[in-house]
Order: C-alpha cells, then structure tokens, then sequence
C-alpha cells in the first residue's frame, strides 16, 4: 500500500492532462508533488524538483512524444530507477516507449480510460480509501467517464475486504442467504456491468472521431495552463524554461518583457581601499599652462587666419606658439623671390618683435614695409609671379648671397596683411 508522495515527471506540453491527474489524485487523498502546483514564489525551481524527487516514494511518468525525448524527463526516470523508487509509467499517446521502461505494467491512457485509471490504481497501490474516491475525481477532471449508479471505484486487481467475503461466504452467510437473493444480486451486477461498458464504447467513439488538431488544442491549453501559473512569479527560470517547452508560444513577447525585467543586478565587489592622498595645490606655472591650453583650444575651436595671428602675436612665451605658427604659414600661398640691393635695404621689419637691423634671418615673420615685385627666380630677368602690399605678412624662407645684393624667398599672400 502506497502512503509515500507521488512524483510526476512530464513534458510541458502534457502540462493541461497532468494538471488535472494531480488534482485528481490530489482530492481523492493521495499525496502528490507537482512543480506547477508545489514549488513556492521564490523557490530555486531545480532544487525543489531534486529535494521532491529525492524524498518521493513513486514516480509517475507521463510517456508522450515530447517526453520521451526530453533529457530532464529521462533523468528523473533514472535517478528514480536507480534508486529502487516505484516507476509508474502512463502511456499518454503512441510513442517510442524508452527500454528502461518496457518491462514495466504501463497504465494506457491512448485507449480505455477507465481500464487505464484501474491500471493506474494497481500499480501505484494506493489505499482503499483513495482508490474508492479517485473515480469521481477523476471524472469531475473528465480524466475517465463517469459511471452511472456506481457508488465508487472498484479496483479490479485489489479487492477489499468485503469483497472477498462475497465472493468466499461463510457457512452462516450460506445458510441466511437464499437461492432468490443470489439471483437479485447478479441481475444487478450485469445490470450495472451492462451500462458501464455502453459508457466506454460511448466514450471511446467520441475519442476516435476527435478533430486531427487535438494535440494542438492540448499543447496550446497547455501552455495557456504553465503562461497563468508563472506569470506573477518572480524566477527567471521558469520563464526560460516556457520558452524552452513552448517554441511557438504566444506569450513569447509577454515572456521576454519579463524575463528583462528580472536579469540579475551584478554584484559589485566592495574592495576596502585606502582613502587616495589629497591631490598638491596646482602652482602658479600649471595654472598659466591650463590658461594657455584652453585659450588655445578656443583658438583652433574658431580657426580663423585673425584668431591664430593674434594668439602667435600674444603669447611670446607659450608652448602652443609653434603651432599657432604653422597654422598661419598654411594662410601663406604663394612663394617668390624679393631683391635687397644691400643688408641695409629696409623693405622687411620684424613681424611682432623688435625691429632688426641688416638683412632679414630665415624662419622668422616679416612685415613688408612697402609694395615690392615678386620674381619667380633668384634672377632679375625672372619673371613676376606676384608682388606684396604694405602690411603683408611675409616668412622668410631663405636668404641667397649675390655679391653684395640679396636675394630672399618668401612665402606670401596678398589676402592675409597684420593690422
């Protein structure tokens, strides 16, 4: 006699006739274990089913096309197997039976129904009180069909106690009970045997003439059954597990919305530091450089031939000088040649320092000082290329000795004068 839990391992997709066989057997006084029913909000979903399964006496294995080829399903058939635990095996509809579990009294639920819960009865050797109760549980579940003017269930491979006192009486019971009454009670008996084998082949007609789309109307009830059962629980795993088990779900965006919502916050190591030293006071030298660099990206921000002419002009001693050079020398498009008849011709002056003497120094900035012609050679027949106004801003680039004349090569432009 079975008094132990009842463990039932299944296919998601068998979720909708699973549901209703543990309420069933739930009602009728059998004690059941289902994660759908039993695991709390909260819970590790994989823990509770090795803890129930480790503790449960029987395993109840619903065998169908999905089963059969679900790993988690074939585990627990193993682990029950390999723990001497009882392994009940439902054959729900036609499938590839594992070998395991061939040599094991199956209860047939593709067929006779009611035969198949009698089965059912048997082998799991549950108590006589629960036997006598599961047939209307079962049928309120639309598990089996209910029999009419039955008062319970009968097993028909454990009889009660009663029972065998009919079907053996004593010597008393001969002599009180007459040839009539023996003959009232077996009309009876076929009477009632009579109408429950109509209500079976009723039952079995209306099974063979089910739609083709039968299955799909159990699946989709299904996960219709698991999407109410985990949609206000707070575990993200059984939502991937949803997933996993219903790969045309129709919750599939209602699920993922869940699942982001629920994504584990990393952990932050909180890793004891010692308090950074206090940074040193900037000198008086590091903020004239911060000035400088920022008046300088404020510079190169405008990029204007006025902006980097002015900075170059200003900032005599800034480390950004060179560059604000080399942006001014871009301005300067055209090169040529200017004659200085002596060292003491003045048409140049110094550009933003003070004025020299004598003849101009490569790699400096000039100002010319007059109009002069610009020659394209170190000739004077060569010809003009252009010519410098007052104010024009001139780099001189060399300086050529001729006698005691010169001749200089300058970078120039006639658009680009210092005020």
């Amino acid at each position: 006699m079975n008094t132990g839990t009842i463990f039932f391992s299944y296919s998601r997709q068998d979720s909708d006739f699973v549901i209703h066989l543990a309420q069933s057997l739930r009602e009728a006084g059998a004690k059941v274990w289902l994660d759908q029913l039993d695991i709390q909000p909260g819970s590790r979903w994989d823990k509770s089913i090795e803890q129930a399964l480790f503790k449960s006496d029987t395993l109840l294995v619903i065998l169908s096309r999905t089963s059969v080829e679900s790993a988690n399903v074939m585990d627990e058939v193993s682990f029950a197997l390999e723990e001497n635990k009882r392994v009940v095996p439902i054959l729900l509809e036609e499938c590839d039976i594992p070998f395991r579990l061939r040599r094991l009294q199956f209860a047939d639920f593709t067929g006779n129904r009611n035969q198949a819960l009698n089965t059912l009865v048997a082998s799991l050797g549950l108590e006589e009180r629960v036997a006598s109760k599961l047939s209307d549980t079962a049928a309120d579940h639309k598990l089996i069909e209910k029999a009419e003017n039955t008062t319970g269930f009968k097993s028909t491979t454990h009889k009660s106690v009663e029972e065998k006192n009919q079907e053996i009486p004593s010597s008393t019971a001969q002599t009180s009970t007459s040839a009539a009454q023996k003959t009232s009670k077996n009309t009876i008996f076929y009477s009632i045997a009579a109408v429950f084998a109509i209500g079976i082949a009723i039952w079995s007609l209306v099974q063979f003439q089910s739609p083709p789309d039968e299955n799909t109307q159990i699946a989709e009830t299904a996960d219709e059954t698991d999407w109410k059962l985990i949609q206000n629980q707070s575990d993200a795993r059984l939502f991937e597990a949803h997933i996993a088990n219903f790969d045309s779900c129709q919750h599939m965006a209602l699920v993922q919305t869940k699942l982001d919502s629920l994504k584990p916050t990393p952990d932050v190591a909180l890793i004891d530091e010692p308090e950074p030293e206090p940074e040193p006071e900037p000198t008086p030298e590091e903020l004239a450089l911060a000035q400088q660099q920022k008046e300088w990206e404020a510079v190169k921000l405008l990029n204007h031939y006025a902006n980097y002419l002015n900075f170059y002009k200003t900032h005599t001693e800034s480390e950004f000088r060179e560059a604000a050079k080399t942006k001014l020398i871009d301005y300067l498009d055209q090169t040529g040649y200017v004659y200085y008849g002596s060292k003491y011709s003045n048409y140049f002056d110094l550009a933003f320092e003070p004025p020299g003497d004598g003849v101009p120094v490569a790699d400096k900035f000039y100002v010319a000082t007059q109009a002069r012609t610009i020659r394209g050679g170190s000739k004077s027949n060569s010809p003009v290329v252009g010519s410098t106004k007052s104010k024009s801003l001139v780099l001189v680039e060399e300086v050529i000795e001729s006698g005691s004349s010169y001749w200089i090569k300058i970078k120039f432009s006639n658009e680009h004068v210092v005020n």
